[in-house]
């Protein structure tokens, strides 16, 4: 039996990683267990039959509500889900204590896009879209402040540092991985064996839409500003690259 933790800043490839997770036979991961609103289980146990316990019981007494997480297993040996910056505390504590529950780090190379779309999924509050017909059509340009997006930028690697301080005394419990990656077969292969899944012949698939346009220059209102102030530093190649 395995239990694992997708630990990610918001808007950096999370919900792909959980889809993808979840279509192997043996793996169910949920979405995030911990986001303030309420429980986001797994997409494929989101027609009300399944139900860990209420927002107030998980409040009450979080690590009970994750314990219960790991014991409802439905048939599936790997069980997971993910957590973001600025969820439970006390939570992220206890995973990061716990050597036996595997840790997937999930980054973003590009950390421009990753403020964008955090800032139009906020504007739309439209966080996950597993159907092209749900995706709001009319996608906002967004305005980008510098400082913002510094500060942003400041507060995703402070929550990297903090989680990567305590699991580099354990290598062994973690795997890190990157947004810019995740359709690869080759990385699909080493997150299985890292899980202690056994391949067998079933290819991960996706089960998100993507949201946004892979040119930032369509995203924001006021690109030729942004692309001014950003010449010559090191965000400069990340305001022009596309995704794959």
């Amino acid at each position: 039996m395995t239990d694992f933790v997708v630990l990610a800043a918001q808007r950096t490839g999370s919900n792909l990683l959980c889809t993808l997770l979840n279509s192997h036979p043996e793996i169910l991961c949920h979405h995030e267990i911990f986001n303030p609103r309420g429980p986001r289980y797994a997409v494929t146990h989101r027609d009300g039959s399944f139900d860990l316990g209420s927002l107030e019981e998980r409040e009450r007494d979080p690590v009970a509500f994750l314990n219960r997480v790991w014991r409802t297993r439905c048939g599936h040996p790997c069980v997971g889900f993910k957590m973001t910056r600025g969820q439970d505390e006390r939570v992220l504590r206890h995973l990061l204590d716990d050597p036996s529950i595997k840790k997937i780090v999930l980054q973003r190379r590009n950390r421009i896009k990753t403020y964008v779309s955090q800032q139009i999924a906020q504007h739309l509050d439209e966080w996950e879209v597993y159907h092209s017909r749900e995706l709001e059509p009319d996608r906002p340009r967004i305005e980008v402040d510098v400082t913002r997006l510094r500060e942003h930028i400041a507060s995703n690697e402070r929550f990297y540092r903090e989680i990567g301080e305590p699991l580099q005394t354990r290598p062994d419990s973690y795997i890190k991985v990157e947004y810019e990656g995740l359709l690869s077969q080759t990385l699909h292969r080493q997150l299985l064996d890292f899980l202690g899944v056994e391949p067998r012949g079933v290819g991960l698939k996706p089960s998100s839409v993507k949201q946004n346009s892979a040119n930032l220059r369509e995203l924001v209102s006021n690109f030729a500003e942004l692309e001014e102030a950003l010449r010559g530093t090191d965000l400069e190649e990340e305001l022009h690259a596309r995704d794959n």
